[in-house]
């Protein structure tokens, strides 16, 4: 099997230095760790009667840097293809997946950022409905009249309206453009997954 070396991330040296198996600390000062040799670190610290370490935890942020491939005997031309056959059928299986926690940051985004629209837009609705109204009333008192009170607030009231439907509208295409990039989205996801499926 291939050995896959990860980052040392900061998690992982600070179990590296604090691991009570013989030869962990070298490993501490390393750009990348055996990902089986930190398994195997990790089940022999507990097993020595360390605090259990949850591997994933452990992991997190870590990245890959490097795979090495083992020595292996030569493959028959048949072996060879069957091998390659086995791989792009377990790459088309895997196409769509993601792991676990970029999965969750991306749900997590994806709310954010819906959360942070609506805020901002409800914001600077609330700030567009009384400027507008200010701009109409003070509008009136400049350069109509300063005693008509009521001229004033109409004409406050009036550009906020328009300054209401004006945002409804913003409203309205910013959705539809969003509705139009999911629908997108969903067809060139469709197209590429009827492509992998056939040979």
């Amino acid at each position: 099997p291939t050995q896959v070396f990860v980052s040392v991330t900061e998690g992982v040296r600070e179990f590296l230095t604090t691991c009570w198996v013989e030869g962990a600390a070298e490993l501490a000062g390393q750009e990348g760790v055996d990902l089986d040799e930190l398994y195997r670190l990790a089940d022999q610290h507990a097993r020595q009667g360390g605090t259990p370490v949850r591997i994933h935890e452990l992991m997190e942020g870590a990245e890959v840097v490097s795979r090495r491939e083992p020595d292996r005997p030569p493959m028959t031309e048949l072996e060879r293809l069957r091998m390659e056959s086995q791989e792009r059928s377990y790459q088309r299986m895997v196409q769509g997946v993601a792991p676990l926690s970029a999965a969750k940051k991306k749900e997590r985004s994806a709310h954010s950022s819906g959360l942070q629209w609506a805020t901002n837009f409800g914001t600077q609705v609330i700030v567009a409905f009384i400027g507008a109204f200010l701009l109409g009333y003070f509008f009136v008192e400049t350069f109509v009249s300063q005693d008509n009170q009521v001229a004033k607030v109409i004409a406050g009231a009036a550009c906020s309206f328009v300054t209401l439907l004006l945002e409804t509208c913003i409203l309205v295409v910013h959705e539809s453009k969003e509705q139009m990039i999911e629908r997108k989205q969903r067809e060139r996801a469709e197209k590429d997954r009827q492509r992998g499926i056939r040979p």
